[in-house]
């Protein structure tokens, strides 16, 4: 499990596999380890004993000997794409094991001209997670595109509504977003916003470390960044961080050409009123789960997971829950 959806994950993930009739092993996240550990709990005085446990430590001890164990022959990951390849190898060296994974982003949001630009940033603010989790969450819509006709527009109404995003101690009354999760998390984030500025982009609100808020914590400013060029890094990159970037374009082609430019294809947000557009964008933009007029929402039981580097399986449905079984084909023959 990941550290950015601590309460929701342990509950949710458990799920299917318990459902399919299997013995589950959770590993809990290095940094949030509570929720899963007190899910635990709970669960003893309603599961048999030995069908559900919780691991904690390292990744890269804990987590590795999960991996590595030849009893543990289904494995489903969230997290980075590099400790997915990682999972990736290090079960293909201990055995025949069923892995699937839920991988990083870096989704766009496409706003075209005839949308309703009121509610299309209204869309975007949502949909990068500020308020939910500082905009930690592999589904953040972190790249804003924006068709040159009504880009201008659409920038003053997502920069004024960002800017007035309250930071601070989340569990003080009046917060809107609380910190990142560590100091890394918070480098990294501060370490893009400059990679931005060098490669010229500029700072519309925010940029650096949250104001009024203290010398202590990892708390970042809520970012917008404009003037974005498709090949910079931070329209590239993950940031797992506060950071909006926000690309013009000039037509629907471009628009689907430089969303599928990444590496990257969990998912995708299209903004127009003309739907026969909204489809022909999302058939040809390389993500697994494209909102047309929305953001951020996931519908029960469609199935949620990412395309290229952003994973393989899907979550969220009966693709979930069968893949934690086995299929067995049994033949008849009485003279």
């Amino acid at each position: 499990m990941p550290f950015n959806h601590p309460v929701l994950f342990a509950g949710a993930k458990i799920a299917a596999p318990l459902m399919a009739g299997n013995a589950v092993v959770l590993k809990a996240p290095d940094q949030t380890p509570l929720s899963a550990i007190r899910l635990a709990e709970l669960a003893r005085e309603v599961l048999p004993e030995g069908l559900f446990g919780v691991v904690t430590g390292h990744g890269a001890t804990a987590g590795a000997a999960l991996v590595a164990h030849p009893l543990v022959r289904r494995i489903g990951f969230i997290g980075s794409p590099g400790t997915g390849r990682h999972i990736q190898r290090l079960a293909a060296e201990h055995g025949v094991k069923y892995v699937t994974l839920e991988l990083g982003g870096k989704n766009p949001m496409i706003v075209m001209p005839n949308a309703d630009l009121e509610a299309a940033a209204k869309s975007a603010v949502i949909g990068m997670n500020f308020t939910t989790t500082a905009g930690q969450s592999c589904g953040s819509t972190s790249r804003l595109l924006l068709h040159e006709a009504i880009a201008d527009e659409v920038i003053n109404l997502v920069v004024d509504q960002v800017a007035a995003i309250k930071v601070g101690d989340p569990l003080v009354d009046g917060t809107d977003m609380g910190p990142v999760i560590d100091q890394a998390q918070y480098s990294k984030s501060l370490q893009a916003i400059e990679s931005g500025r060098a490669a010229g982009a500029s700072v519309l609100t925010g940029g650096g470390r949250a104001q009024g808020v203290g010398p202590e914590g990892w708390y970042v400013a809520p970012t917008v960044l404009t003037d974005v060029a498709p090949q910079a890094a931070v329209a590239r990159d993950e940031i797992f961080g506060p950071v909006l970037s926000v690309l013009t374009v000039r037509d629907e082609a471009e628009a689907v050409q430089v969303a599928n430019s990444v590496e990257f294809g969990l998912t995708a947000a299209v903004w127009t009123n003309d739907l026969s557009q909204g489809h022909r964008m999302a058939a040809g933009l390389d993500a697994g789960y494209v909102w047309i007029n929305g953001s951020a929402r996931h519908y029960w039981g469609l199935p949620f997971g990412g395309w290229k580097s952003s994973g393989v399986g899907s979550e969220e449905s009966t693709e979930e829950l069968l893949s934690y079984t086995q299929v067995k084909a049994v033949t008849v023959t009485m003279e």
